[in-house]
């Protein structure tokens, strides 16, 4: 049972990246820290040995595949990462009740299931949202989010926040927002489920 005071060690499963194509088109900066000091490495070693000529080489070879690393990171946008902002959209236009912001990232027949209220369909929620939880978050943050893709046109986030209000200490919180989108070729995608996943201080949050 989890405990309502402290963060569960046992959340839902989040499938982690790939860590080939994690560092190739999400966060290449570990990889290229990693390459940039193997090649200075490799480098030194040679010198030493008499091969300056080779050390150079395999540090010019270092330098391009990280220059290469850099560009896709930069240039590639993978669903992953669509889906992570859009969660993080998501979260500020409900935090600040922004509902123009809100519409498009749900879908037409969202369902919000918690313990307080369980509002559903596009309009209904904005509009619980928008007149409610602007009144009691004062400040947030999202220290962290999770993502996986279950298949090609249905996505999942994990978003952690972290909230304070004058009315109550609501302290950390982990929700799941499911997504679908209409095809693979789209980024459009849209929350069709929300829940809280455990909420500090409240048992069974999502009712």
């Amino acid at each position: 049972m989890q405990s309502p005071l402290f963060e569960p060690t046992n959340l839902p499963m989040i499938e982690p990246p790939d860590p080939l194509m994690h560092a190739m088109f999400e966060d290449s900066l570990l990889a290229i820290v990693g390459l940039v000091v193997l090649g200075l490495l490799v480098l030194l070693g040679m010198n030493t040995r008499g091969q300056a000529k080779t050390g150079l080489i395999a540090f010019a070879v270092a330098i391009v595949l990280s220059g290469v690393l850099f560009l896709t990171s930069t240039l590639v946008t993978t669903d992953r990462e669509v889906l992570s902002l859009k969660a993080e959209s998501l979260v500020d236009a409900v935090a600040t009740g922004d509902g123009f912001t809100m519409k498009p990232l749900l879908s037409e027949d969202v369902v919000v299931e918690t313990r307080f209220a369980s509002p559903s369909g596009r309009d209904q929620v904005v509009e619980v949202a928008s007149s409610r939880v602007p009144r009691v978050v004062e400040s947030y943050s999202i220290p962290e989010i999770r993502v996986d893709l279950p298949g090609p046109r249905v996505g999942r986030t994990m978003v952690k926040i972290r909230a304070q209000s004058s009315q109550a200490p609501i302290g950390s919180s982990w929700w799941m927002i499911h997504w679908e989108r209409a095809s693979t070729e789209s980024n459009d995608w849209e929350a069709v489920h929300i829940e809280p996943v455990w909420i500090q201080g409240i048992n069974n949050p999502s009712g």
